[in-house]
């Protein structure tokens, strides 16, 4: 082990016994950075409650630090940078482009955009079986599961491999002789595996592999300069640290174990990114698709078509299978969404384990992006962020007021279903 190795093990497990020593945890309040601009059509007043409640999560230890983002119409209307990018090794303070490893993000931003582009390419059918573009993948009953099912996670997969393998090929062996969990299609079960599949998927289908296919397709379309799998090592210094693995900090080294075992590189995790780049992505999908262009007189491009964005964001699963729903790739109305109450139902968005996540509503035409870095250097035993999403969400939409409520729906099947849970579904309107 060498000398800087055992040096952090040295000040992390000073750390670890001054957080069992203290009530309540704490760490250092570092940046405060607030732009809430004047926005027509946007109550600020209310957003200034957000600083506070993020800057008591941060007193009590529940996260080091976040970066907040929220464009309405186009138009900036909230930026928070609060707390600190890391406590280990050593203290630095929060910043606005600081890069995070955004873990099942990658579900949403690299692997669901790049089925959809082969489905309009048609190389890839929504209601194909799997088999079709991976025959060894039908073994042990798995030859009628779709790709729909696998962008729903109505697969039947389990949710992981539990040791997995080292490697994509061996992986995909193991992936291979799984059976299934239920049958394919009757019930919901978030999987890791089914968006490991995906992406191989893609590989298959373009030649390319996962991340090459990502980075020309997708992230340098859209102009995510920051955004890749296997950040390089010399932007180290702006990426968020995660946690303690095997007493070693992942730092620009992905913390999901499936990703990690799969070199950095998968479909359900190991994007890095920073905020401006999820931005501009969920900016390109509230614009139908277009691409960003700074010449209005160029011809307009597009990521994905308007239809196949609406395909992409429309409800694709009933309440019944998990008490929510969700659309292809994208939550919906789940127990998971951190969509809080207020945003309209045809709003849709992902979180990731590490504490990252992401919201868009076509209806206000907004969205918001919250950033943290809950598992560093340890994870809190409350998941606080999840509480805290959800109450921004709230803030952000409460302070949208231009927008026409007639004909609008903000109670979703899963809302009431979770807030009525000994009632069974219940039917809204």
């Amino acid at each position: 082990m060498s000398f800087c190795n055992k040096l952090f093990l040295l000040i992390f497990n000073i750390f670890l016994m001054s957080q069992a020593f203290s009530e309540p945890p704490h760490f250092p309040s570092g940046t405060r950075n607030v732009t809430i601009p004047a926005t027509i059509g946007v109550r600020t007043d209310l957003l200034n409650h957000i600083a506070p409640l993020v800057e008591q999560s941060i007193a009590k230890g529940k996260y080091p630090g976040a970066v907040i983002l929220a464009y309405h119409r186009g138009h900036l209307i909230y930026r928070g940078v609060f707390g600190s990018r890391q406590i280990l090794p050593n203290v630095a303070s929060m910043q606005f482009n600081t890069i995070f490893d955004v873990a099942s993000l990658t579900k949403v931003v690299a692997t669901t955009p790049a089925v959809m582009q082969l489905v309009e390419q048609g190389k890839l059918e929504l209601d194909s079986p799997v088999a079709a573009y991976w025959p060894a993948f039908a073994e042990h009953g798995k030859e009628n599961v779709t790709i729909r099912e696998l962008l729903t996670h109505t697969s039947g997969l389990p949710a992981d491999i539990v040791s997995p393998a080292h490697g994509e090929t061996q992986i995909l062996q193991q992936i291979a002789q799984l059976k299934l969990n239920h049958p394919a299609g009757t019930a919901y079960l978030y999987s890791d595996i089914n968006f490991i599949v995906l992406a191989y998927l893609v590989e298959r289908i373009s030649g390319e592999s996962f991340a090459v296919y990502t980075q020309h397709h997708i992230f340098k379309s859209l102009g995510m300069r920051d955004t890749s799998f296997l950040p390089n090592t010399a932007r180290r210094n702006r990426i968020a640290p995660t946690g303690v693995v095997n007493h070693e900090l992942r730092w620009g080294v992905v913390e999901d174990p499936m990703a990690y075992a799969m070199n950095g590189v998968s479909g359900n995790a190991g994007l890095f990114s920073t905020a401006t780049d999820l931005g501009i992505y969920a900016q390109c999908l509230l614009n139908n698709g277009r691409l960003p262009s700074k010449n209005r007189q160029q011809k307009s491009k597009y990521l994905l078509g308007p239809l196949t964005v609406l395909k992409m964001t429309t409800p694709q699963t009933s309440p019944a299978l998990d008490r929510g729903e969700r659309s292809l790739g994208w939550d919906m109305d789940s127990a998971y969404s951190n969509r809080g109450v207020l945003f309209p139902v045809r709003s849709f968005g992902h979180t990731g384990w590490t504490g990252t996540s992401i919201w868009i509503d076509p209806v206000t035409q907004t969205w918001l992006i919250i950033l943290t870095s809950r598992t560093h250097p340890v994870a809190a035993s409350n998941n606080q962020i999840v509480e805290d999403r959800r109450i921004i969400a709230n803030m952000i939409a409460a302070s949208i007021i231009d927008t026409p409520v007639l004909n609008q729906n903000n109670t979703g099947q899963g809302e009431l279903a979770r807030a009525y849970p000994h009632a069974g579904i219940v039917r809204n309107g």
